[in-house]
């Protein structure tokens, strides 16, 4: 790379928030280090080689301490440190099996080693880097070569079982072979390699996530970029920050509904995305990173420990940023377009007259059940005014227990996007003569919604069927939803669940359903501060349309939920023509 000037006050906090960190877990911690995990042991670790080889750190070589010995920084001396990493080396060696794999949720496992051997081989690159390392550093050394090299055999010929994984293992063994070249590394890495990086159209790894997109895929495939020479895998991270870009959110955090992994139900910290972008803003002078990277340094920085040892080891991230925009809390102008989609994930933002409009229609299709690796969390709307955020729409009908609307269909037309979905649910007629059985026992089925002895598929039907559309209109100062039922006549439930910390108006209790509320006429409002979003108009109160969210049977059956956390209102009524709801945002003197 061509000489780049050192940002100086990033580097500043970074140290100063991973000496915090490192002095946090001395002064309290310290002492589960025999109980800990695998991965949070190294990670400690980690952080301990970091901060004591760092010259800016308060735990560095201090007095007659040879260079790269632990210094005395938040009390804790050479002695403390120096032991807190032998405690670490041997709890790893102590995890570390046979095969040379660590266990964890997930027995002998090559990815969830690799997540370990990653860290261990950024550790140990630290370590490599000093001229006398003293002699805490040069047994951490020593030990943490004979880990990776344990390791290094299974991670060859080990497998995976979800998507990312395969980048992750990839990444451990191209840091390995880096350190110790071999063949057979190499060529494991061409073949995970070869199946094809899994990018959607839009930009998405096709987990849909941010969690594993931060944490994982694009880190990983950075890694094998820089220590397998394979730099054309960095269009892929850049397609996916590019991707990301219009869908950070002023409170700190990345839209995450569309995802098939756990953060689907999680508000989603963007922190984790900060070295991402730094990097590719610096390595390609992007002013878009640029602008996304000055936002991001303005949160808490995440895992600063970690975050320091990329910056001694990559000077892209430590470089000043190219044509950043101050660094003021607010969202640059490339984060907040007017509209944004991501077509293979169904999702689409509408931004106007400071209010948000995020739409989700992109559920996959639930034939295994409710299941890890499935989109499908039935939010279908979020809307927010500043600090008044509506964060979850979901309609439930009372409908054999099928569960809350997804979206089969979704299309956009500019603005506009229309959500649509078909439900059918079947009564069994008797069998007919030729399919009966003497013995009655029939074999075991699925019909769909349940399983039984019945031989469902022999038997005529009587079907019942509801389809639901739902159409979302981003308009000036407001946003349209109007739902249209045809098929049975049951009733329905749409639940608006606010983010705590705002004020109700316009509501009453909701009957049955304690702590929420219900809009029986004309129009809400909620307010957080000076920023207030109206909703309405409401329905009449109907005992035979409870306000009440029903997950479905998927998740009642196990005395599950996937309910939402906040305030909740219910608007009610029966599934006949179309029902409307209005959603205004406003921003003025609280």
């Amino acid at each position: 790379m061509e000489t780049t000037t050192t940002d100086t006050a990033f580097r500043t906090r970074v140290v100063e928030a991973a000496d915090r960190s490192v002095a946090a877990f001395l002064a309290t911690h310290d002492d589960d280090a025999t109980a800990l995990p695998h991965r949070a042991a190294m990670g400690r670790l980690l952080a301990l080689a970091t901060v004591t080889t760092e010259p800016g750190s308060g735990f560095y070589a201090a007095g007659g301490k040879g260079a790269g010995e632990p210094g005395s920084a938040g009390g804790s001396g050479a002695d403390g440190t120096g032991a807190a990493m032998r405690r670490c080396l041997d709890r790893l060696e102590q995890l570390q099996g046979p095969t040379g794999l660590f266990d964890g949720t997930n027995l002998c496992s090559p990815p969830d080693s690799a997540f370990t051997l990653n860290d261990a081989c950024i550790a140990l690159g630290i370590i490599r880097a000093l001229e006398t390392p003293g002699e805490a550093l040069a047994d951490a050394e020593a030990r943490l070569a004979g880990i990776i090299s344990r390791a290094t055999e299974a991670l060859v010929a080990g497998g995976v079982h979800t998507p990312n994984h395969r980048w992750e293992l990839s990444a451990a063994l191209a840091r390995i072979n880096a350190l110790q070249p071999r063949q057979d590394i190499a060529d494991r890495i061409s073949e995970w390699l070869a199946e094809g990086i899994d990018q959607l159209p839009d930009g998405m790894y096709s987990e849909r996530s941010a969690l594993y997109a931060s944490a994982v895929t694009n880190p990983s495939l950075l890694a094998i970029a820089d220590h397998a020479g394979r730099t054309e895998l960095l269009d892929h991270v850049r397609r996916n920050l590019t991707a990301f870009l219009p869908w950070f959110n002023p409170d700190g955090t990345l839209e995450s509904v569309f995802s098939r992994r756990q953060d689907q139900w999680m508000d989603f910290g963007a922190a984790p995305f900060l070295p991402l972008y730094r990097r590719l803003a610096n390595q390609d002078a992007n002013p878009d990173f640029a602008a996304a990277a000055a936002w991001l340094g303005t949160l808490p920085l995440h895992e600063p420990a970690k975050l320091l040892a990329l910056l001694r080891l990559d000077p892209w991230l430590q470089a000043v940023l190219p044509d950043a925009p101050p660094s003021d809390a607010i969202l640059a102008d490339v984060l907040t377009p007017a509209a944004a989609a991501l077509e293979t994930c169904g999702a689409y933002r509408f931004r106007a007259a400071g209010s948000a409009t995020t739409v989700f229609g992109g559920c996959d299709e639930l034939i295994p059940g409710v299941v890890s690796g499935l989109a499908s969390n039935p939010t279908f709307l979020r809307f927010a005014q500043g600090a008044a955020v509506l964060s979850d729409v979901r309609l439930s009908r009372s409908f054999f227990d099928l569960g809350p609307f997804r979206s089969q269909h979704t299309v956009r037309d500019g603005a506009t996007v229309r959500l649509s979905e078909e439900l059918s649910a079947n009564f069994y007629l008797p069998l007919p003569a030729a399919r009966r059985r003497e013995d009655g026992i029939y074999a075991l089925g699925h019909e769909g919604r349940f399983s039984a002895s019945m031989d469902f598929p022999g038997r005529p039907t009587v079907v019942h069927r509801l389809a639901t559309e739902i159409t979302v209109r981003a308009e000036p100062g407001q946003t349209v939803l109007e739902l249209d039922f045809d098929g049975a006549d049951t009733a329905f439930a749409l639940e608006l669940t606010f983010r705590p910390g705002g004020v109700l108006d316009g509501v009453i209790p909701a009957l049955g359903t304690p702590g929420a509320f219900q809009l029986v006429q004309e129009t809400g409002s909620y307010r957080v501060g000076s920023d207030t979003i109206e909703f309405g108009p409401g329905l009449p109160a109907d005992p035979d349309a409870p306000p009440a969210y029903n997950p479905g049977e998927n998740y009642r059956y196990l005395a599950g939920t996937n309910a939402s956390e906040g305030v909740k209102v219910f608007i009610t009524g029966r599934t006949a023509g179309s029902h409307l709801l209005i959603l205004r945002g406003s921003s003025g003197t609280s």
